[in-house]
């Protein structure tokens, strides 16, 4: 039986080696790679073709929430499932949760990210809080809508969330049609789309109202 692929998604060294050090111990598991964040991980690592996906809700660049729209592109057979050791299940819209096959505190154990990932692998959903979850047949473990959702996502598409993302790294049109393999003229109408959505008339403005709604943030 082929093992089931991890790919661990988090800006934090030490988090991220906790969670291949426990994905490593599993059975049928392995980790297949890391990223400190979504644009890593789709440039570097985009010839894998992972079963899973631990990704940080929380990261520079692209927040784990949006950064999902972008690597459905790039991993179309993967499972979701966001990490957060400072946000809880609520910050997350109910709308962010259809994308997603559930969540995971970064506290969670071996015994809980087994059961995650064997959970989503079979087409459940599995929505932990506080250490308690359980699998759950497709979207019923929505349990209704968050009290406080954080994390909803935008109406950017998947390219004008990785255009986004190249803005946020303060890349002119030309950089940016070069690492995404575009035209400038197909960069141009994007940013114009990203400007239009936000409301806003610059560059700057766009970046700034991005990080203010919580889209981005700032790099490190």
């Amino acid at each position: 039986m082929k093992p089931m692929s991890v790919l661990i998604i988090d800006d934090e060294p030490l988090a991220r080696r906790r969670l291949s050090r426990l994905v490593a111990a599993l059975p049928d598991a392995e980790p297949v790679g890391e990223a400190g964040d979504v644009q890593d991980a789709y440039r570097a690592i985009e010839a894998l073709s992972p079963d899973i996906v631990l990704l940080d809700i929380q990261m520079p660049g692209l927040n784990g929430i949006e950064g999902v729209k972008v690597l459905k592109r790039h991993f179309q057979t993967a499972k979701f499932l966001i990490v957060s050791g400072t946000s809880g299940l609520d910050a997350i819209s109910a709308e962010a949760r259809k994308d997603i096959a559930g969540f995971l505190p970064k506290s969670a154990d071996a015994r809980e990210i087994e059961e995650a990932i064997a959970c989503c692998l079979s087409g459940g959903t599995h929505f932990a809080t506080d250490g308690n979850g359980g699998c759950l047949d497709g979207l019923n473990g929505l349990n209704g809508a968050p009290q406080a959702a954080h994390y909803a996502p935008s109406q950017l598409t998947p390219r004008q969330l990785e255009v986004l993302g190249q803005l946020n790294l303060g890349r002119s049109n030309k950089v940016i049609a070069y690492h995404l393999g575009l035209s400038e003229n197909t960069v141009r109408v994007h940013v114009a789309a990203i400007l239009g959505h936000l409301g806003v008339v610059s560059r700057v403005e766009a970046i700034l109202e991005a990080q203010r709604r919580g889209l981005v943030q700032a790099q490190r």
